[in-house]
This record gives structure tokens, C-alpha cells and sequence, in this order.
């Protein structure tokens, strides 16, 4: 990969551009792929591709499965604004990432611009956080993807999916990035039509005139079932709690954005279709999840008790299959409970080839080892995707553990893991940021500029600080929970192990 003629000042300003802080050094490895190439890895998506998996790629159970537990938590409008509110700061992330991206498409993403712009222990230490991160988000799914199956069969063994589900999402990682390209191109049309049906039936489901009831409407608007709900406290402090617990929930559902990131370093024009992908953020933010949260709030009472928060954790908790239940079709919510399966399978897959292309970046930049480089005839990394795939085995805890409790720990682990990276993500773009202009480089010479900056990065920053923060605040309630508080923070020990990597390299 070569830059352009008008790319070459952004290129002579190396102190700050291609370094980022003075002093910082770079292996002679991470700056050649950063300027030449991916690290041998084949562009084989199509924008085609990357533009179904900018709009759908990433959905999954975090929308389909666990917006029931948020709805029972916060209640009706509690559970918009917070999806609404958590959607503004994926979309800011998003934009972000894309200005960065299109300058440099590398392999890895945003864990190797954090070694250019801001520093090489700040890079080992995000890139070894994300990569777990992801692996550790695949188990999540094929776990709820068991979940899911006991909509059918409820007294099948776990084991059985799981097992099934693992081997699969390991196949489709070792072949050609275009067979994942595929897989995810339908697997994402596949979820935007169950989308777009279930926008369209829940809302005529709402407006029908039922006998002995009459039109739902806002129905569960109104009293006795309040806007926002008192969660853990009461009064004002328990309404808020219930809110911020959708923040949370909402995180995981918007989770990944970089997958268009990392997965335009393997398309074939990046510089156009990775800014042009990530734009298209904020139209899903708000039409699939905002929306479908809307029209699910209109459908299913939030004291529902067969929400994920109070049900048994099987299929029957979505609220998806909920809210179509009331049209009086028995196929429509088993056709919605397939698609969902799918997703989970969908959103597990990327999470692996997210987890392995990371791994291959950190062994590019020297930061892991060099067995990651190897790619099998395919150009797939397939050690760095063996190793990846491994974690699934996590998935197994559920067997003796019940699969939604294990769903609901894993779900907090990949959270805050996730919230972590977008900070190091947002501090490595304002070190980008004031880079350029320090050296009087004007933004227009980019292949991308996101607007509203760098107050729009500020915010996604400050607002991921804060949810990092209070993210295992119901450890503390009602007595100290040692499960829910390990899983909320123990990312935090993660990231100071991997931190120490650099240290004991040198």
C-alpha cells in the first residue's frame, strides 16, 4: 500500500505523525506495515462486505437478548433514553476511529495507531485488553445461542450447541476472509429483515384493536407501570440507578465497532469504504437498536416476569419473541428466535476474527510472539485464530453454571473490557488530533475528517471513564458480591498485567 502524493506532508511531519509523542520509538516491523501493508493478510472483502457489517455486523444478543433485562430494570422510557444516550457515544467513537482508519488501514486497528500516536506500552497493553476482550465475547455468544435453543428444546444439553457452535466459528475463521465476508453479508441481511419485519408488525401489533382490551398504544406508558423504574434503591436514587443499569446494558449491545476498522485493513479500497462504512453508524444506532427498543417498550411491560432479569434465562425472555407473541401466530416467534440464533452465531464469528487479526497486530509490532505471523495458503493467521478460538471453551461453565448466568458474568467481563478500549481509543485520537495541528497540518488533507472535533471525542471519552467507573456498583448493594464485582472489574487487573509486558520486554 503506498499513500498518495497529498498524504506526503502528513508523512515528512514523522515526530509527530509517525511517531506521535518525541522520543517514542517503533520497530523497524510495525513501520513498514504501517506504511506498506497489512502484514501479508489478503484483501479479499468487497465494500459490499464491509458495509453489511458496518450496518449489522456487530448485532446480536446484546440487543436481542439482554435489552429484556435493561426494559426490566429501568423501565419503558428509562431503557430509550439510555440506549439513545449510550448511542451518541458509539457514534462519536465510531467517528473517530474512522478518521484514524483511513489514514492508516492497518492490521489491528486501533491497538497499532495507540503505538504510533501515543505509546508503545499504552499499545501492548489496549492490544492484549481488546484481544481478550473479543475472545472472551465469542464464548458469551454461543452461550446465548444455547440460551436460545431451549425455545425449542428445553431440556437439551447445553454441551451439545456449544460444542457445535465452536467448531463452526473456528472453521469459518481458518478459510479465506472472503468466506467470512459472505457468512457476515448474509448473516447481517438476515438480521436487518428481522429488524425492519419487526418494527413494521410490532407497530400494527400496537395500533390493533384487541377485543376486551382495546389498542395497546402506550398502554405500558402509563400508570401503574412508571417511565422509570426504582432499581436497587428507591425515590429518585433507585430511578436513576435503573437508568444508568441500561448504560451499562446498552454498551455491551453497541459493542465492536472496530470490527469495520480492523476489517478494512483486508478490504480492497480502505481509505473510501472504512470512513464510508463507520458514517452509517449512527443511522443504526438509531433506526435497529433505538427503534426496535421503542417499539419493544410499547409491547412488553417491563414487569413482565419472563424478562431476562426475573425469567428462567431461556429463549422466552427476549423481547423480541415476547412483543411478537401478542400478534397470535405460533411460527412468527419461532422464525424471530432462528434469526437471533443466527446472530449470536454471526456476532461470535466476528468477535473471533476481531480476536485473531488483533493478535496477528501485536506479533506485527513485536508484542507477541512471532508464531502469530505465520499464515496458512489462505492468508489467514491461523495460529493467532487457533489460539483465539480457545477461549470458547469458557463457554463450557455453563453446562453446570446455567447457560444465562454464565450469558450475564461474561456479558459484564466484555463490557467493561470493551469500555476500556474505547478510552485508549479516544485518547490515541486527541493525541492524533493535536499532533496535526502542533505541526500546522490542516485536517482537510485527510482522506476522512469526523465533524465536531475534538469536543465530540471529549465526550465519548469522558462518558466511557464514567461507566467503566460505576460499572459494578450493584457489587456493593445489598451486601458485596464477589462474582459480579470480579467480573465487572476484573479487566482493570488485566490491563495492568498486560501493561507490564513492556516493562519486563525491556
Amino acid at each position: 500500500m503506498e499513500f498518495h502524493s497529498e498524504y506526503q506532508p502528513l508523512l515528512d511531519s514523522a515526530s509527530v505523525v509517525a511517531r506521535g509523542i518525541e522520543g517514542m520509538e517503533i520497530s523497524p516491523r510495525a513501520h513498514s506495515a504501517a506504511l506498506l501493508g497489512d502484514g501479508g493478510t489478503k484483501r479479499g472483502l468487497q465494500e459490499r462486505h464491509l458495509s453489511m457489517i458496518a450496518l449489522a455486523g456487530m448485532i446480536g444478543t446484546g440487543l436481542f437478548l439482554s435489552s429484556g433485562r435493561a426494559l426490566a430494570q429501568a423501565g419503558p422510557l428509562s431503557c430509550v433514553l439510555g440506549f439513545m444516550l449510550m448511542g451518541t457515544v458509539t457514534a462519536a467513537v465510531a467517528y473517530a476511529s474512522a478518521e484514524m482508519s483511513a489514514f492508516k488501514p492497518v492490521g489491528g486497528g486501533f491497538v497499532r495507531h495507540a503505538a504510533l500516536w501515543l505509546d508503545k506500552s499504552s499499545s501492548i497493553s489496549i492490544g492484549w485488553n481488546f484481544w481478550y476482550s473479543m475472545a472472551i465475547t465469542m464464548p458469551a455468544e454461543i452461550t446465548a445461542a444455547a440460551t436460545l435453543l431451549n425455545f425449542w428444546a428445553p431440556n437439551l444439553n447445553s454441551a451439545i450447541p456449544i460444542s457445535v457452535l465452536w467448531v463452526a466459528v473456528a472453521v469459518i475463521n481458518f478459510c479465506p476472509v472472503r468466506v467470512y465476508g459472505e457468512f457476515e453479508f448474509y448473516f447481517a441481511l438476515l438480521k436487518i429483515i428481522l429488524i425492519i419485519g419487526f418494527i413494521i408488525a410490532g407497530l400494527i401489533t400496537d395500533l390493533t384493536v384487541f377485543p376486551g382490551f382495546g389498542r395497546v398504544g402506550f398502554h405500558y406508558w402509563k400508570d401503574p407501570y412508571p417511565l422509570f423504574r426504582e432499581y436497587i434503591a428507591v425515590g429518585v436514587t433507585g430511578r436513576f440507578l435503573g437508568f444508568w443499569s441500561t448504560m451499562i446494558s446498552a454498551a455491551f449491545a453497541y459493542g465492536n465497532v472496530q470490527v469495520v476498522a480492523i476489517a478494512g485493513a483486508e478490504t480492497r479500497h480502505p481509505r473510501q469504504s472504512i470512513p464510508k462504512a463507520l458514517k452509517r453508524t449512527f443511522f443504526r444506532v438509531i433506526f435497529f437498536y433505538v427503534l426496535s427498543i421503542f417499539v419493544i417498550s410499547l409491547l412488553v411491560p417491563a414487569d413482565d416476569p419472563r424478562l431476562s432479569s426475573a425469567g428462567d434465562g431461556t429463549a422466552a425472555t427476549s423481547p423480541f419473541v415476547i412483543a411478537l407473541e401478542k400478534t397470535g401466530s405460533k411460527v412468527v416467534p419461532s422464525v424471530v428466535n432462528a434469526v437471533i440464533f443466527t446472530s449470536a452465531l454471526s456476532s461470535g464469528n466476528a468477535c473471533t476474527f476481531l480476536a485473531s487479526r488483533t493478535l496477528h497486530g501485536l506479533a506485527l509490532d513485536g508484542h507477541a510472539p512471532q508464531v502469530f505471523l505465520k499464515l496458512n495458503r489462505f492468508q489467514i493467521p491461523y495460529f493467532a485464530v487457533a489460539f483465539s478460538v480457545l477461549l470458547g471453551a469458557v463457554a463450557f461453565l455453563s453446562v453446570h453454571q446455567g447457560s444465562y448466568q454464565a450469558f450475564v458474568w461474561l456479558v459484564a467481563l466484555v463490557t467493561t473490557a470493551g469500555l476500556i478500549s474505547w478510552v485508549i481509543l479516544c485518547v490515541t485520537y486527541l493525541r492524533f488530533f493535536y499532533a496535526l495541528k502542533k505541526q500546522g497540518i490542516s485536517r482537510n488533507q485527510l482522506p476522512y475528517r469526523s465533524p465536531f472535533q475534538p469536543y465530540l471525542t471529549y465526550y465519548a471519552l469522558v462518558m466511557n471513564v464514567l461507566i467503566i467507573l460505576f460499572s459494578g456498583w450493584t457489587s456493593f448493594a445489598g451486601g458485596f458480591n464477589a462474582s459480579s464485582f470480579l467480573s465487572n472489574y476484573l479487566n482493570w487487573f488485566v490491563l495492568f498485567l498486560s501493561s507490564r509486558i513492556e516493562g519486563l520486554s525491556d
